[in-house]
Parts: structure tokens; sequence; C-alpha cells
């Protein structure tokens, strides 16, 4: 369970949460349903992919706290010159590709930190 994330599954993951990014955001502008995000879904998503594969709670600390800063920051630059939908999504993604490579950075160098220790 706490084995280093390879980069080809984080890339994997993360095309998967730019795709409910885009295709979410895109319904909720078809349906004019700004009070919806799609983030909690995708976070949702990179929780259970957590738990079901890779449970190293330092790199999902990290992770977190650095998708959220991403996805706040980017969201209050965007917002104002491409509108909500198309802010939203790209700051969504952006934000799940950020936390995907803080993941898997932090856990594969706590894996080689760990290995060395023994």
């Amino acid at each position: 369970m706490n084995r280093a994330v390879p980069w080809s599954e984080a890339a994997l993951v993360a095309v998967a949460c730019w795709a409910v990014s885009g295709l979410g955001y895109g319904v909720l502008a078809a349906l004019d349903e700004p009070q919806l995000s799609v983030a909690p879904l995708i976070g949702m998503g990179l929780v259970q992919w957590f738990w079901a594969r890779h449970r190293f709670w330092l790199a999902a600390v990290a992770a977190g706290l650095a998708g959220a800063v991403v996805l706040f920051a980017l969201v209050d630059v965007l917002r104002p010159g491409l509108g909500r939908y198309v802010a939203d999504a790209l700051a969504t993604g952006a934000a799940a590709a950020v936390a995907l490579a803080v993941f898997t950075l932090v856990g594969r160098g706590a894996g080689r930190h760990r290995d060395a220790a023994r």
C-alpha cells in the first residue's frame, strides 16, 4: 500500500482529472448551474485512488495543501478574464495535476529515504 507512485500512473490519473474537469464544467455550463462545482468530485476520486493504492499520509497532506493553494490562486487570477466555467475548469485541472505531482515527488523522496535507512 505504501509504495511509490510510478510517473505513468500519476500521469494517467492527471489525465482523468483533466477530463472530468473539462467535461464536468462543460455540462454545468450547458445546464447553466454556476453554483455547482466539479472540484469535490475530483477530490473524492483522488482520495479513493489514494486509499485503494497509495496510503502515504505525508505525501497526501503535502498534495492536498499544494492542490488547494493552486486551485484558489488560479481561480482568483483566471475568473476575471475567462469567466467562471472556463476558469474553474482550468484551475481544477491544474490543481489536480499539481497535487498528483507533489504526491508522487514526496512519495518517491520518502521512499528513497526509507530505503536508505534500512
